[in-house]
């Protein structure tokens, strides 16, 4: 894919998991929602669009013990009801989607701030979703 930007921002993900990730564009996504300006905006869309790029990039890859500790419960009870939305994959492609229309097409302030504010729910929702339990302790991790 064609580099959306000049002076394109390079993520190092020596030392981040996906949740690092995806809470990094959790940030990104509520400082955007309260930029005021357009260069502002602008970089702040493309530090958000690499964090999502290098999110996207590691879903695949697989998680550490540490972090599988963290997405893990004592019993099935202890699993949220599931509020899926759509997939990490999707919801990733969803928030780079909208990054691009912020970065690349000149939007009135009004539409600009309610493209802000769908893509800060959707970045929450990726976040939220990343971070659900998603694997049950076997009784010798227990012990």
């Amino acid at each position: 894919m064609k580099s959306l930007f000049s002076n394109p921002v390079v993520i190092s993900t020596k030392n981040l998991d996906i949740i690092d990730l995806a809470e990094r564009c959790e940030l990104l996504a509520d400082i955007l929602i309260d930029s005021e300006t357009p260069a502002e905006c602008k970089v702040l869309c493309q530090h958000l669009y690499a964090h999502l790029d290098a999110l996207k990039e590691n879903l695949d890859k697989p998680l550490s013990t540490a972090l599988i500790e963290q997405l893990s419960v004592n019993h099935p009870s202890e699993f949220p009801a599931s509020q899926v939305f759509a997939d990490s994959d999707d919801l990733c492609d969803y928030s780079q989607a909208l990054t691009h229309v912020l970065i690349c097409h000149a939007l009135s302030r009004q539409t600009s701030q309610l493209i802000s504010g769908l893509l800060m729910r959707l970045v929450n929702t990726l976040v939220d979703d990343l971070k659900t339990p998603r694997f049950l302790r076997t009784q010798v991790q227990m012990a």
